[in-house]
């Protein structure tokens, strides 16, 4: 519930600097419009310079308020859902394996064909117990071969 709440706080904070930078974009507009409505103006280099400098700040606030703040987002994400997407994509355990018979490596627990994942390098795991181990770490707890990508860690 806490992650859902801070999900939606980052949103709404990248919504409200998107709606600052179009206002920023829109108040550009209507300079560069003025500016092109009379064109003497444009020869003028206090105008020239107080426009580049507004050009520089709406960049500026763009990638402050929605640019940086986005990408936060995502990467958030990416890190709380790459888990559990990853073990979902593996491979189910056939109720006929051999490893069925071993505990699983993390909880020390038996295991059943219904709640077990088989990670690329051959290890069996239950699905809850690797996705936890994925959120702290990107490998393989047996072996360390690695299962997500660098992008989602």
């Amino acid at each position: 519930m806490h992650y859902l709440l801070q999900t939606i706080a980052s949103t709404v904070r990248v919504c409200l600097g998107a709606c600052v930078v179009a206002y920023l974009i829109y108040i550009d507009a209507l300079l560069l419009h003025v500016a092109i409505s009379q064109p003497c103006s444009l020869l003028r280099p206090q105008f020239i310079g107080g426009f580049m400098c507004l050009i520089l700040q709406t960049y500026l606030q763009a990638w402050l308020l929605v640019v940086q703040p986005f990408l936060r987002l995502i990467s958030s994400l990416r890190k709380h859902y790459g888990a559990a997407y990853r073990v979902m994509t593996l491979q189910k355990v056939l109720p006929n394996d051999h490893r069925l018979e071993d505990p699983c490596a993390v909880c020390l627990t038996a295991m059943d064909a219904t709640s077990t994942r088989l990670t690329p390098c051959g290890h069996a795991f239950h699905d809850k117990c690797l996705e936890l181990c994925l959120r702290v770490s990107r490998d393989c707890p047996m072996c360390r071969h690695q299962l997500l990508a660098l992008a989602t860690q």
